[in-house]
């Protein structure tokens, strides 16, 4: 019987991420892109110098940071994507794959900054002052079968994800030695930890932690290729080689028709970054910013380091050390090529940046789930269970692994993005309303003033 459900739930993701999600993501990403101004390329420079003005600003009070919210989004979208997706993508796509993970990361840029901007414009207090917002609800002002429909799947999503996290904090324990079953007894008290202690544990967590995991990750990845410098060369040229044409066999690499290459490398650079699929717009829902285009701006520089930096040195790491070819999983070619060339240092850089990286994620989720089933129900019970069910499915999934889980993730992923990004559009005359008038004017349109939920494509 789980076989059966199992292989329909399979093929339906085969399909769904070979036509329909990409249309959403590229198609709708391009839309947002234009409606918006090209604001990831035409105003990259103001969506930095907002970042990085206020990177150590902290949040006042119960109150956190824009800064705090961009790191803590941060913290969910620099995970399991960024190591074991890129190496799963190149596992089954090949080098072109990395190509069409950069094509996501250009159109996800406009996506996040739409997210990030409709989550702040249409958030509001709850009884007790604390924003309360996010894709869920602005779905919900657009259509509220949609926005019921899409707080369904993501609820779905985030409990998938715990038990896909979990696994790959547990692959990269067990290369340190480190027992499977220690390793996830100790990710569950950790996460009720994080659970009881709320937000703004979160945050005060993932502030520090954030900067930190990404510089020894990078630091690492850029000694790897610098020891490989001669095989850098062949190896951007491979990406762009394996973009439009099919893979021939190469190693243990079986090669792959151009849909797989195409789809796997948009597949996991949309895990990766999380774009589309609304899940970090109930963090950025919290941000204490006074426009809704200053959030949206975090959620361009969230995407631009999470795709375009970090995911980039891990497929230059595989590529140049050649780890690719040997046909071993997408979800050790990481830590196999770190360890290959900088021996037991290399593994222990790759294993804590695996275990940092998922880690952060888990905690993350661990909280947005509790703030999604909350803003769909209005209840703090029901939030507190849906947590309770994420830390039992983070167990499941240090017990069997990150590679059998995936499939659900993507099958989560799917919903999700059809539900945000179509909605999205819809209300792209909203966020293109919001954006051209922050920059004629210097602040956006009063939420008064602009009625999301009767904007069209076409307004």
């Amino acid at each position: 019987m789980f076989m059966s459900i199992y292989k329909a739930i399979s093929t339906l993701t085969t399909w769904l991420w070979s036509f329909p999600v990409l249309v959403f993501l590229i198609g709708g990403g391009l839309y947002l892109t234009v409606r918006n101004d090209f604001v990831q390329i035409k105003h990259f420079k103001a969506a930095m110098s907002q970042v990085f003005g206020n990177m150590f600003k902290g949040g006042n009070g119960d109150k956190i940071s824009g800064w705090q919210a961009v790191t803590a989004a941060l913290s969910a979208t620099l995970g399991t994507g960024n190591i074991v997706g890129v190496g799963t993508a190149i596992a089954l796509g090949g080098p072109g794959a990395v190509f069409w993970m950069w094509v996501i990361g250009f159109v996800a840029m406009a996506l996040k900054y739409s997210e990030a901007t409709l989550a702040v414009h249409t958030r509001i207090k709850d009884e007790n002052g604390r924003w309360v917002g996010g894709a869920g609800r602005y779905l919900k002002n657009l259509w509220k079968p949609l926005g019921i429909t899409y707080c369904i799947s993501q609820t779905y999503g985030y409990l998938v994800a715990g038990g896909v996290h979990t696994g790959s904090v547990v692959t990269g324990a067990e290369s340190l030695g480190i027992p499977r079953l220690a390793t996830t007894i100790a990710i569950v008290v950790i996460l009720a930890l994080v659970m009881f202690g709320g937000l703004k544990v979160l945050v005060s967590i993932t502030d520090k932690l954030v900067p930190i995991m990404a510089f020894i990750y990078i630091a690492g990845g850029l000694i790897v290729v610098i020891m490989h410098i001669t095989s850098l060369g062949p190896a951007l040229a491979s990406i762009f080689a394996g973009a439009f044409t099919t893979a021939a066999p190469v190693g243990g690499f079986a090669g792959a028709v151009l849909r797989e290459v195409i789809k796997n490398g948009c597949a996991r650079g949309m895990y990766s970054s999380d774009a589309g699929n609304g899940s970090s717009s109930y963090i950025h829902a919290q941000a204490d910013v006074d426009d809704p285009v200053k959030q949206g701006f975090f959620g361009v520089f969230e995407v631009f380091f999470d795709t375009i930096i970090v995911c980039s040195f891990t497929a230059l790491v595989i590529l140049c050390t050649g780890v690719w070819k040997t046909g071993d999983p997408g979800s050790v070619l990481a830590i196999n090529a770190f360890s290959g060339t900088l021996g037991k240092a290399g593994n222990i850089i790759a294993s804590i940046g695996l275990i940092l990286f998922a880690g952060s994620t888990l905690l993350a989720f661990c909280n947005f789930i509790g703030l999604c089933v909350n803003d769909m129900f209005g209840s703090k019970t029901l939030a507190t269970i849906a947590q309770v069910i994420y830390i039992v499915l983070a167990f499941v999934g240090g017990t069997v692994g990150v590679d059998k889980m995936l499939m659900w993730a993507d099958f989560g992923n799917a919903l999700c993005i059809i539900c945000n990004t179509g909605g999205m559009c819809i209300m792209a005359g909203t966020i293109s309303k919001l954006t051209h008038n922050y920059f004629k004017y210097g602040k956006s349109t009063p939420a008064k003033e602009v009625e999301a939920t009767t904007d069209s494509p076409a307004a």
